[in-house]
């Protein structure tokens, strides 16, 4: 019988918080998917107490592997070092995304898992969440489930949530990684780039994630130099992957909204409108 190997891959920065870390953690050491190997990549400097947190869980459990940089890359970086990592063992066939402060529910990775075994053509899956930590949080989060509807969906809206996606192996053995030269968009660029070079994608029409937000979340996505990138990437791929339309060129300029206009305006639009 083929054992589906899951490794997940995290990245941990100074401001995360040791009991969020831990819960992270712990809903990966806790899945039904017993397969499944944790690989942290800490990314710069961080403080004592997150230190002692990855440590004491190094010391305890096999299936922690910890990689150390003194200077911080960002997520790009980290991410496609420890997808290198992974691939060098030659021993997962999925890789999982997840991130240091949200929780996945036990079943997350069985059922990703499951539905890749039933469905080869599908090369990325996510899931749907429950948002928490924030007046704007929604109860429950779900993205439309086929590859036709989110190819469409992914010109003016994200097709995934991050932390909650896991990929085939091949996806990175096939020289994939996540693009480093976008003003924090590395996500959604994977992404056109998936779709662009003929990669299905797919999402579980259930909730697996609890996915953590704060009040200051929307001020992180604020900004011109974050709106322009998104823009400017948005437009590119409409064109090619052939999704142009008024309606399309419309949706990607209300995203100017959600970057530039004050935050307590953003967080009600995030709370009715989504």
């Amino acid at each position: 019988m083929v054992v589906n190997r899951v490794a997940v891959i995290m990245c941990v920065y100074n401001a995360d918080k040791p009991s969020a870390l831990r819960e992270a953690i712990d809903s990966m050491l806790l899945q039904t998917h017993t397969k499944t190997d944790i690989f942290i990549y800490i990314d710069g400097e961080i403080k004592a107490d997150l230190k002692l947190v990855l440590d004491e869980y190094d010391k305890a459990n096999n299936k922690i592997h910890l990689y150390y940089n003194a200077i911080n890359k960002g997520l790009a970086f980290g991410l496609n070092s420890l997808i290198s990592e992974v691939l060098n063992t030659g021993k997962y066939h999925f890789i999982a995304r997840m991130d240091s402060d949200d929780i996945s529910y036990n079943s997350r990775i069985e059922e990703q898992v499951l539905f890749f075994r039933k469905n080869p053509q599908i090369s990325v899956l996510g899931t749907g969440c429950l948002e928490f930590g924030a007046s704007f949080a929604l109860d429950s989060k779900i993205l439309p489930a086929r590859h036709e509807t989110l190819k469409s969906f992914s010109v003016s809206r994200c097709p995934f949530i991050h932390p909650s996606v896991m990929f085939r192996v091949a996806v990175f053995e096939e020289g994939n990684r996540y693009p480093t030269d976008t003003a924090l968009t590395e996500d959604m660029a994977l992404w056109f780039e998936l779709l662009a070079k003929g990669y299905n994608f797919a999402n579980l029409d259930v909730v697996l994630l609890k996915y953590r937000l704060n009040e200051d979340t929307l001020k992180r996505r604020k900004g011109f130099s974050k709106c322009y990138s998104e823009i400017k990437l948005r437009f590119k791929y409409m064109y090619l992957l052939n999704e142009c339309s008024l309606k399309n060129s419309l949706l990607i300029l209300s995203r100017v909204f959600f970057h530039l206009a004050p935050t307590p305006i953003i967080a009600l639009a995030y709370k009715k409108l989504r």
